[in-house]
């Protein structure tokens, strides 16, 4: 009941109280290179758009910022700060996203407006969007995609999933994601791995772990699995003299403990262990191993499901609940003797990650605003 109150309140604001205040907004003319980073998943600059951020700020354009996460704040709260963006939005010249955000699909908006996804998550894994029940119930009414210009994807493998899941056929370019430009700088991985040092001192001499789960459910009820096999890896004693595990658990099930974030723990991180998340696409690009631990392949296949096939992914894979702890020890284990996913992983690369360069941020400011 809970759930479909929230439902109801959601389209209530998107389909009356959004659109009003933008019509009595309208007459604010368009103010060209006027920029709006907007997310209501953080309470402060996502570190998806954040590498967007830094380079809009360096080349002094006009930047507004509206931050919240809205299951902190609660419904009337992040209704507040929804509406301040809708009273700002019509004189937007791009509208920059990396995430759900409703209130920029609430209304017939500008020609001139341009609104652009930059989303948080590079190729296409799991279903999402239009593809999934999860994300979008059946219950609702409206388009969360409608009024985007463009989404910006990594690649061109990634554009059909994309293009399925927002159906925005045409509209999914694969300039490249522009949050993996910091993966080519060589002083933000030094700077990520001194403080790795400095967080983690036991991690020295040791090969680092980190296991990056995706979440179960919606992003309102998120649930989480596998924890307890990694909790008994942590204390294999055969395996602590080699290996530091980290875990760094997806925002949507609660703030994580651990120091560094996911982003920053791909950059030092010596192998990966995650299910259905795609933060493996981002670790394509350090070139190191990968395991696939799904301990609910099966329902997860049959519920969410995928755009690729998962039995073919660039990494050993541990699918089951069965002897679970054994069989990622084993994996790490063939790993030391032999890395036979190298020539997998370089054509996952090339195919979903062919647009992340390096200069990503630059094509993406260049497409939208150039001067």
């Amino acid at each position: 009941m809970k759930f479909r109150i929230k439902q109801f309140f959601k389209m209530i604001c998107q389909h009356t109280i959004f659109p009003i205040v933008y019509f009595f907004n309208r007459w604010k003319p368009v103010e060209k290179g006027f920029v709006i980073l907007a997310d209501a998943h953080h309470e402060s600059c996502p570190p998806h758009m954040m590498e967007l951020r830094r380079y809009l700020v360096t080349n002094g354009y006009k930047i507004e910022e509206i931050y919240f996460d809205v299951k902190n704040l609660g419904m009337f709260q992040g209704l507040k700060r929804m509406i301040e963006f809708m009273a700002i939005y019509p004189k937007a010249h791009v509208v920059f996203l990396c995430d759900y955000f409703l209130p920029a699909s609430s209304c017939k908006k500008k020609k001139k407006t341009k609104v652009v996804q930059l989303w948080h998550g590079c190729g296409a894994f799991k279903k999402f969007g239009y593809s999934s029940k999860d994300d979008v119930p059946l219950g609702y009414k409206g388009d969360v995609f409608k009024n985007y210009t463009e989404v910006t994807v990594s690649g061109k493998a990634a554009v059909p999933g994309f293009s399925k899941a927002m159906c925005l056929a045409g509209r999914v370019v694969p300039v490249g994601a522009s949050h993996t430009d910091r993966l080519f700088d060589a002083n933000y991985i030094e700077q990520c791995k001194d403080r790795l040092r400095f967080e983690y001192p036991d991690s020295a001499g040791k090969k680092v772990v980190v296991w990056a789960p995706t979440f179960r459910g919606n992003a309102a009820n998120a649930t989480l699995v596998g924890q307890d096999a990694i909790d008994m890896l942590m204390y294999e004693k055969d395996l602590m003299k080699d290996y530091y595990f980290i875990k760094s658990i997806h925002p949507h099930i609660g703030t994580s403990r651990e120091a560094l974030s996911t982003d920053e723990l791909i950059a030092c991180a010596d192998i990966l262990i995650t299910d259905y998340s795609s933060v493996f696409f981002e670790f394509l690009l350090m070139d190191k191993p990968i395991i696939f631990m799904a301990p609910d392949y099966e329902e997860y296949k049959l519920g969410r499901g995928f755009y690729l096939n998962y039995e073919e992914l660039p990494g050993k894979l541990v699918i089951g609940r069965e002897s679970l702890p054994e069989r990622v020890k084993k994996a790490l284990k063939e790993y030391e003797v032999e890395d036979t996913y190298i020539e997998a992983r370089d054509t996952y690369k090339k195919e979903y990650m062919s647009s992340c360069d390096g200069y990503v941020t630059e094509r993406v400011v260049n497409r939208y605003l150039s001067k």
